[in-house]
């Protein structure tokens, strides 16, 4: 676990913690308490210690601090994995756990609400598709009565042109183009 001192390279946040990159989040916190105990400035074993003391058991406090921050969140850790290019042992998966509960609970939110935005679709699409059909039913139907109404129309003009005669002979007399010659005719206006 620790780090190669001929190496300019950081240590890892693992290497931090003293934990393998396998570890669960309860190892893990596990190990940061220890570390912190262990680095927490107030805990030097001298009270008399220099300033310069004060400040590397600061900073390695901080750095511990920083690494359980990044390691026991999993999106966190997942992403700091892929940028040191670590990959977790066995493929292993990420439990329980691995996840806290806030993070569970706003998984489960995240759930809950995706799961009412599909209802909430779902709804709306039968809706339209009831709709639809309604229209669809009303449109038959006024095509229908329009059929109807032509019917009756052209039922009570036959019946009118049957007792009438002489108005089918007046209808038919206007839709045949006049006889004669072109005198008879209008002439086109010319401009």
């Amino acid at each position: 676990m620790d780090s190669n001192p001929n190496t300019t390279e950081p240590p890892s946040l693992y290497e931090i913690l003293g934990v393998d990159k396998s570890s669960t989040t309860e190892e893990i916190k596990r190990a940061y308490r220890q570390k912190a105990l262990e680095t927490h400035p107030d805990k030097l074993g001298n009270p008399n210690a220099s300033q310069e003391d004060k400040q590397a058991s600061e900073a390695k406090f901080r750095e511990a601090h920083q690494a359980f921050e990044v390691l026991r969140d999993v999106y966190k850790r997942r992403a700091y994995d892929i940028q040191r290019g670590f990959r977790p042992q066995n493929n292993r998966r990420w439990t329980d756990g691995d996840i806290s509960e806030d993070q569970r609970r706003r998984m489960e939110d995240r759930h809950e609400w995706a799961r009412k935005q599909r209802e909430q679709y779902e709804e709306r699409m039968r809706n339209l598709r009831a709709r639809a059909a309604v229209e669809r039913e009303e449109m038959r139907k006024r095509e229908q009565e329009a059929a109807e109404y032509r019917a009756m129309v052209e039922r009570m003009l036959a019946e009118l042109y049957r007792k009438n005669p002489e108005w089918a002979e007046r209808k038919e007399n206007l839709q045949r183009p006049p006889k004669g010659d072109a005198k008879t005719r209008p002439s086109p206006v010319s401009s």
